[in-house]
């Protein structure tokens, strides 16, 4: 059941999910005994099987005049998945030009927890756009410092996207090391703690800001603000600190 549960959620019905099942576990069939294993009637299997075929989860054959089925591997499955990702991630940029010009009012959105942070910090990566970063690093809950370090760096890096940070104090943290790496896409100037602290996590992206609440003392949260005005705004204060440090 646990398999069949697995096979829905990446798109098949429970009826396909019991043929191809029954194909990896029996191997190579004739078309009656794949169905007698998946628990089916042979019409409800030559039905779907032209499905199951153009998924490319199951290929036939012919041994003189007998038709053999054979399950291909499962990794079909999550590339198409990931395939359907990356398009729908391509469609991102033009989806939000739409939602710009339906409203000139600022569009904010409030997040909640650590599964509200982990939106947030993703919401700046599918913009795929130069990232503009002020934090300061001190006391970071330590589940947000994991994150940071084992998925949204490396997702950032692996998408090429470039960052500036402005870091407020020491440029380091309990796992994160913070300094400028050509190879890492990262630019790092620092501020004075005293003179310039800054309690929280914030980014500039495209016409977007984000503020995350992130430290181990206080309730995870965060907001995202869709603005060009803002983001405008923000963008050139930032630069005017990078420049002057």
């Amino acid at each position: 059941m646990e398999h069949r549960e697995l096979l829905a959620s990446l798109g098949l019905s429970d009826t396909e999910s019991a043929i191809y099942l029954a194909a990896l576990e029996v191997g190579e069939s004739l078309p009656k005994h794949l169905a007698e294993k998946a628990g089916i009637k042979r019409p409800t299997l030559y039905t779907l099987l032209p499905d199951l075929l153009d998924k490319g989860l199951l290929t036939q054959s012919m041994q003189g005049k007998r038709r053999t089925i054979v399950a291909e591997d499962p990794e079909v499955l999550v590339e198409k998945k990931r395939a359907e990702l990356a398009t729908l991630e391509e469609t991102i940029p033009e989806l939000r030009l739409l939602l710009r010009t339906a409203t000139v009012k600022p569009h904010i959105a409030f997040y909640e927890g650590l599964e509200g942070l982990k939106r947030v910090y993703m919401d700046n990566l599918r913009e795929r756009k130069t990232i503009l970063n002020f934090v300061g690093l001190e006391n970071i809950h330590p589940d947000v410092d994991l994150y940071a370090r084992n998925y949204y760096i490396p997702q950032r890096i692996n998408r090429r996207i470039p960052i500036k940070i402005i870091v407020s104090g020491d440029p380091t943290s309990k796992r994160l090391r913070l300094k400028t790496d050509p190879d890492d896409y990262r630019e790092i100037k620092m501020v004075s703690r005293e003179q310039f602290p800054i309690p929280l996590d914030g980014y500039i992206y495209g016409d977007n800001v984000s503020f995350l609440l992130f430290r181990s003392d206080s309730e995870p949260m965060g907001v995202i603000i869709r603005s060009r005005e803002i983001a405008t705004t923000l963008r050139s204060l930032f630069e005017l600190i990078w420049q002057a440090s």
